[in-house]
């Protein structure tokens, strides 16, 4: 097969690399956006539970705090009442300390009871408003999964018919031509690139003049020395503007 005769399966099997990719990119896109969706969701759903298990212990520590509250009046009470009995100023100042440390003690709940209830309200309207948010993620995966799942089998439908595609022109090269061509692909997503003037269409700088010479004579591919892609020869009336080979970019 001469060079001539592989140039066409070249840029045919560059083109058909092209459509993978860019199926390549859309299944990425649409797979990963809904599996972000489902990840915002599991991170709501968490948050939820943390703020649920935190309610609850704050719950719990305020009915604590009102328990130990309810029977302080009642000692507040016994306490004025021994401070009314009190027979001297010894007595009557114990007394007084009693009731003081008692009413101390009593507002400290309060003020502590307070705090904890306006936490409590303040994770419960958190709660609610990750609800919301997560019912509304929760709708949106709801409504673009069926959507998604017909899109992903297109694209797999459509990818498959390109990889067959592939195969076939895969076979018409040879073997070292197309190990070259994957070698290089794997640093270019376009691997081969054309040359009229003795410059890389791929990257737009000159090969050097004896190079050139050479790759007129059509006998063999080379690679150019700066971006490593496949190159090859035409003559510039067989050149067309907008070819595989000159879309990309070193």
């Amino acid at each position: 097969m001469s060079i001539r005769d592989q140039i066409a399966p070249l840029e045919a099997l560059a083109a058909i690399d092209a459509d993978i990719r860019r199926i390549d990119a859309e299944l990425t896109k649409h797979r990963g956006g809904l599996e972000t969706l489902r990840t915002d969701v599991k991170a709501l759903e968490d948050r939820m539970k943390g703020d649920r298990e935190t309610i609850a212990a704050m719950e719990k520590t305020r009915n604590e705090l009102m328990t130990e509250l309810r029977p302080m009046a009642s000692q507040i009470e016994r306490s004025r009442e021994k401070l009314q009995r009190s027979r001297n100023e010894r007595e009557s100042n114990a007394a007084q300390r009693e009731v003081e440390e008692l009413r101390k003690l009593s507002r400290d709940r309060e003020v502590e009871i307070e705090r904890i209830s306006m936490a409590i309200d303040q994770a419960r309207a958190s709660t609610e408003d990750t609800e919301v948010k997560r019912g509304k993620l929760q709708a949106e995966i709801d409504g673009t999964s069926d959507g998604t799942t017909k899109a992903v089998t297109s694209l797999e439908a459509d990818r498959a018919i390109k990889a067959e595609a592939r195969e076939k022109v895969v076979a018409k090269l040879p073997v070292v031509i197309y190990r070259r061509y994957q070698s290089v692909s794997t640093r270019r997503p376009m691997a081969i690139a054309k040359t009229t003037d003795g410059t890389c269409l791929g990257c737009h700088i000159a090969v050097p003049p004896m190079m050139f010479q050479k790759m007129r004579r059509q006998d063999e591919f080379e690679q150019c020395p700066n971006c490593r892609r496949i190159l090859y020869y035409v003559p510039p009336e067989a050149s067309t503007d907008g070819g595989s080979a000159d879309s990309s970019r070193a």
